[in-house]
């Protein structure tokens, strides 16, 4: 979370975001404590990598470095570039701007087919 705010301060409200479970994920995202990143901690498997290379599947690797989701990343969350190099930053994708209505993390996430495992 040092990632995305330096703020140990709660700034974040979540009555943009409706549904309990939704809530809940944005959290987890925040925090980088998802089921399918650290399922390893709970089930004694092998760490977890990504199946485009040798790299940890992380919560900041999912959204933002993934090669294989560049496409759906470039749909859903063109908003949190970076105005020179086109970088996708995760303090823009999970930071106060994601609680806006209509907020595309969800939406990327549900067609990656990734909402069901985090």
């Amino acid at each position: 979370m040092g990632e995305i705010t330096s703020s140990t301060l709660p700034q974040w409200t979540y009555t943009h975001v409706r549904f309990r479970r939704a809530q809940t994920l944005l959290a987890r995202l925040r925090i980088g404590h998802t089921y399918l990143t650290q399922r390893y901690l709970l089930t004694m498997d092998p760490q977890t990598y990504c199946d485009e290379g040798l790299v940890l599947l992380t919560v900041r690797h999912l959204l933002v470095e993934c090669p294989s989701l560049i496409e759906l990343r470039h749909r859903y969350l063109y908003r949190y570039r970076g105005r020179d190099s086109g970088v996708y930053y995760l303090s823009k994708v999970l930071g106060p701007v994601s609680l806006a209505p209509g907020h595309d993390v969800f939406s990327f996430l549900g067609e990656a087919s990734l909402l069901p495992n985090l």
